[in-house]
């Protein structure tokens, strides 16, 4: 016990904002079967466990969780994440007595690569809850009222795998067309070929379109696989509000002849874009019927919840942070419109525009600001239900790291309106 007490000490010495380790991707998992990845069923996944951490010390203000792990020797040619969520407080990862991530974020759910610090055999992956350095920033949001850690898991990767996806259903003149991108890493010293597969149903569950291509990946390193292709003149299946078609979309990898690593998610057609201060979906201006809403307890609830808020005449919901997985998953299902925020909420006293006044003006501050926003939306970026992205609350003030938070996110995201809720006429917000 001594000894974790001195590791730990030592650690918080040293801690700093480290988000190295931070996998700012989609949020998904791989099964083993397609049958499983359609019922979202991790039973019988080889290399899907949950985490569990149990407290092993409190150490001051610190307390210390943690779950050992027995790594097969047959993972060694696997890319190992780690997925955290539900932690209530501000965290270190470590692993093997290792820093992997300091993270002041309690509320958005992410994944760590955790590969480099495991060893075959016997590891300990340790969670250290402590008081945020940006306690500030998550004053203004309404925390989840599920058990702490809940949903929290570790998973496994080929080292050549399908790391990421951008996926959407664009209308060019009459006709649908898929437009996926594919990225695929390979972990391995040398350039090897990546096998990937894809297909996808239409709402109505007929095979519209199927492919396996492979990749040329140099080691250490990632590439991009663009699929542009025709889905037919199907504009009766254009996503909206009233009419929440979904496309099923299957990626896979192929190793020895045979799929493996599925992942399943459902996709709209169409697109949202805006134009003179308003969210058009398809073309057609939106009337936004909005209400604040977080996803505090069970799918169950919250699927009850929404439909209530849908049958009183709510098409929008405002969120103060990232959801679970399966909030957007429900809005895609059910037609509800999101505008996704990051955690950036802070409570202001005064409009101090002084460098330094507020944490929205303190340069010191841009990393965290820049990680929560990038967290934000690379994990949710493919659901339909997301009409715009807010950069933080109402009260969250203006300057330095909103403008670059504002500037980076508008790099990524092409289409749809970027919000700067506190901007009072500025220049950094689209609407």
């Amino acid at each position: 016990m001594k000894r974790v007490i001195i590791f730990v000490v030592a650690i918080l010495v040293s801690v700093a904002p480290l988000w190295a380790q931070q996998a700012y991707r989609t949020e998904f998992s791989v099964f083993d079967t397609r049958e499983d990845a359609l019922r979202g069923n991790h039973a019988k996944t080889e290399r899907h466990i949950k985490y569990e951490p149990k407290t092993i010390e409190v150490v001051g203000k610190v307390e210390v969780v943690g779950q050992k792990f027995e790594m097969p020797t047959a993972w060694s040619d696997f890319n190992v994440y780690l997925h955290i969520q539900n932690t209530i407080k501000a965290y270190d990862v470590v692993v093997n007595e290792q820093l992997v991530a300091s993270v002041e974020d309690a509320y958005t759910p992410a994944d760590f690569h955790i590969s480099p610090y495991l060893r075959q055999g016997a590891n300990e992956i340790l969670l250290l809850l402590r008081r945020s350095e940006s306690l500030e920033l998550n004053s203004g949001a309404q925390s989840a009222l599920v058990e702490q850690f809940r949903g929290c898991y570790l998973f496994a990767q080929y080292r050549r795998h399908i790391y990421d996806y951008d996926a959407q259903i664009v209308q060019v003149g009459k006709t649908l067309q898929l437009e996926l991108d594919i990225i695929a890493r390979n972990d391995f010293n040398f350039e090897e070929i990546v096998q990937v597969g894809y297909d996808i149903y239409s709402p109505e569950g007929k095979l519209v379109d199927y492919a396996v291509r492979d990749m040329a990946v140099a080691g250490r390193s990632v590439d991009t696989l663009r699929i542009r292709t025709s889905l037919g003149e199907e504009s009766r299946f254009l996503w909206s509000n009233g009419k929440p078609h979904l496309y099923r979309l299957t990626l896979y990898t192929k190793r020895d002849g045979k799929p493996r690593e599925y992942h399943t998610f459902r996709i709209g057609a169409g697109s949202t874009t805006f134009a003179d201060g308003k969210i058009l979906r398809n073309g057609k201006a939106i009337t936004i019927k909005s209400e604040r809403y977080n996803a505090r307890t069970t799918y169950a609830s919250a699927l009850a919840e929404i439909k209530a808020l849908r049958a009183k005449g709510v098409n929008t919901l405002c969120p103060d942070a990232p959801q679970p997985a399966w909030f957007y998953d429900i809005c895609d299902g059910l037609g509800i419109y999101v505008i996704e925020q990051a955690n950036i909420n802070p409570i202001l006293e005064s409009d101090n525009r002084k460098v330094g006044g507020t944490p929205s003006n303190d340069p010191a501050l841009v990393g965290e600001y820049l990680a929560r926003v990038k967290a934000m939306y690379y994990r949710t970026r493919n659901h339909s239900c997301i009409i715009a992205y807010s950069l933080g609350g109402t009260k969250a003030g203006n300057g330095y790291n909103m403008y670059k938070a504002y500037e980076w996110l508008k790099s990524v995201e092409k289409r749809r309106a970027v919000i700067c809720r506190s901007a009072e006429g500025e220049w950094n917000s689209d609407l």
